[in-house]
């Protein structure tokens, strides 16, 4: 009788739980975007800092985006300054923004141009450092915040990857142009909005978009949050309740969780190019609601 009375007990308690782990897991996506604003910002207007590392070396850097689950620096490594041997305890995306860089990948130097990119595992060992007259501008995604826990360690004994082995280098030229039907062949003409898909794995998505004149990416929403940073052209893009700002070279903005984003070209003669990223991925799993939609 006992036993009896102790697996009706585990029963009327295990079953409510159950029902609310489940409703937890199905979370209701909504009809309708978010009224936040999306976040619209300028490289510009952002201060520089100065970080200094654990071998008293320092660089300049703009905290870009500084969030709960994402933060974006860009760091300006002027001619023989570096970003010294270090690990981060998560994964990270590393973008050439302008100029050429050197780093360690394979135990070999490798230089990185614009447009190059790599994917760094947490705890591999990586270093970037600038040979050439120009200042080099290199991005740093993370897919979590914020940045002043986002230590530069000093590779210690337990690091396994020391010789940047485990770094992906990827070239915007070895990857095919993709569109709403799919991806392209590799050398094929992209078409008027076309973008690649640079980086694309469970903790992150980044890549680029392009958007020819008279075009636009459609108006859409999605749960995941991002940073989208107009590397050059010009247009306007969707703040709130269909107010529309201008964006020019260096702008970027930051769609808050289902909050609608909508950017158009308004150039006549030039493409308006877009450096994207997502904390999370894969890029499958992120759904886009209301495509095209006019809500305001």
């Amino acid at each position: 009788m006992n036993k009896l009375k102790l697996v009706l007990s585990f029963v009327f308690f295990s079953i409510p739980l159950l029902l609310l782990s489940e409703c937890k897991s199905t979370e209701a996506i909504p009809s309708r975007p978010d009224e936040n604003p999306v976040e619209r910002m300028h490289m510009n207007d952002v201060n520089v800092q100065s970080l200094v590392f654990y071998n008293k070396s320092k660089a300049d850097y703009k905290l870009l985006l500084d969030k709960n689950e994402i933060s974006v620096a860009l760091f300006l490594l002027k001619k023989g300054e570096e970003i010294p041997l270090h690990f981060h305890k998560v994964n990270k995306a590393v973008y050439i923004y302008e100029g050429k860089l050197n780093t360690l990948s394979k135990n070999k130097l490798t230089e990185l141009s614009k447009g190059d990119s790599m994917f760094i595992p947490a705890r591999t060992v990586s270093k970037l450092s600038n040979s050439t007259k120009e200042v080099a501008k290199v991005l740093f995604f993370f897919p979590t915040g914020y940045f002043k826990d986002l230590e530069f360690s000093s590779p210690s004994a337990d690091i396994q990857d020391t010789q940047g082995n485990q770094i992906q280098i990827l070239k915007e030229k070895d990857l095919p142009w993709e569109n709403w039907a799919g991806k392209l062949p590799l050398n094929a003409l992209p078409t008027p909005l076309a973008w690649k898909t640079i980086i694309d794995n469970d903790s992150m998505v980044m890549g680029i978009t392009k958007i020819d004149p008279g075009h636009d990416v459609d108006s859409h929403f999605h749960k995941p949050t991002q940073i989208v940073i107009f590397s050059d052209g010009e247009g306007k893009t969707h703040i709130a309740k269909g107010e529309y700002k201008e964006i020019v070279k260096d702008s970027y903005i930051y769609p808050p969780s289902y909050s609608m984003h909508h950017s158009i070209n308004t150039n006549k003669t030039k493409p308006l190019m877009e450096v994207y990223f997502f904390p999370t991925g894969p890029f499958e799993k992120i759904k886009y609601l209301g495509k095209g939609e006019k809500y305001w």
